[in-house]
């Protein structure tokens, strides 16, 4: 059975990717089966530190554009909204977000996200407002967004700040006081995860009463990661995972091209957890995405060498000799995009 919500957030630090590179992997993704294309990247500034702005004309166009398009191939368009620096103790702050949400939905948005990872975990005492907890004002932030907005609550998906682990209290508080509905993202028992289990998809559903919708970091390479090749398939998310969590929506690596070929693995994965198998799910995705038997071959090889994630792909390394011959085909590749995303990982 195929996970329910499959996708990509492109949720990472680093370069905004242009409106083309987006394009290529949101059409990608919904031709392999993908439903989702979420839209969250850090350095929009307008998502984040200055997101009390308006998007102008070219950017409201262009996130239009991916929606339009979400709408003909059915890979529905979220985007995100990481409102840093809010104060609960000014209402007006609570509006402005609202307004913003309203925007994304104006655009053809079929659901919004609301962010609150990587801050701070205690309240700024200044702008606390009534609350005493940073879950609380998280939850009432939740609801307040609804109601204004007049949205079911399944059309708002929260991610929290403790967003990975098995549980806390501030877990626990949002659980409780979050309106039922309403999806709560995580990415397992840490940041990065080797595996994931459906236990501890139990686990946290328990704590947060409802199933999470997962945001897993594989292949995302930002931040401390940012010279790390991760071209290799997903591996060790449990066959049954699609029976207890929402849905899984991966982060793409920076480099759009070769990110499409674990992408592509993911979409078989999530498209049938149980049939899936990662080494004919890999040598697809290489062909696909490089275009040839010759050039998925070489691809494979600089892969197989110089992947490095917390995965563990188990590949036997190909010799200094095979290596050298593929980085010296590298500059035949017909694929251009891939050659050059390639090429700054090379020895």
């Amino acid at each position: 059975m195929s996970v329910a919500l499959r996708g990509v957030i492109e949720g990472f630090y680093g370069r905004l990717w242009e409106p083309a590179e987006r394009q290529r992997v949101r059409a990608t993704i919904a031709a392999a089966g993908m439903n989702v294309y979420a839209y969250a990247p850090k350095e929009d500034r307008l998502q984040n530190v200055e997101w009390r702005r308006p998007y102008p004309k070219a950017r409201r166009d262009e996130l239009e554009r991916l929606a339009l398009a979400g709408d003909a191939d059915g890979c529905a368009l979220w985007i995100g909204l990481r409102p840093l620096g809010i104060s609960y103790a000014d209402e007006a702050d609570a509006r402005r977000v609202a307004e913003k949400l309203a925007s994304y939905l104006e655009m053809g948005a079929e659901r919004v996200v609301l962010l609150a990872d990587d801050i701070s975990s205690e309240l700024d005492a200044m702008k606390a407002g009534p609350f005493t907890a940073l879950a609380e004002a998280h939850a009432w932030l939740v609801t307040f967004a609804l109601a204004a907005l007049d949205l079911p609550p399944e059309r708002l998906v929260f991610v929290p700040t403790d967003y990975h682990g098995l549980g806390s209290p501030y877990l626990e508080t949002l659980g409780e006081e979050l309106p039922p509905g309403v999806e709560v993202m995580w990415t397992g028992t840490d940041v990065f995860v080797r595996t994931m289990t459906t236990e501890e998809a139990d686990t946290v559903a328990r704590v947060i009463r409802r199933e999470p919708l997962v945001w897993d970091n594989y292949p995302v390479n930002d931040d401390a990661q940012g010279r790390d090749l991760r071209i290799g398939p997903i591996r060790g998310r449990d066959p049954d995972l699609d029976r207890h969590v929402r849905g899984i929506l991966a982060n793409p690596a920076l480099e759009c091209e070769a990110t499409l070929v674990p992408l592509l693995t993911w979409a078989e994965y999530l498209a049938d957890p149980a049939a899936y198998d990662p080494d004919t799910a890999w040598s697809r995705a290489l062909l696909q995405v490089a275009g040839s038997e010759a050039d998925a071959e070489v691809v494979r090889v600089i892969g197989s060498a110089l992947d490095r994630s917390c995965l563990d792909q188990g590949w036997a390394r190909p010799t200094p000799r095979e290596l050298a011959a593929a980085v010296r085909d590298l500059d035949r590749l017909a694929n251009r995009r891939l050659a050059d995303d390639l090429r700054p990982f090379l020895p």
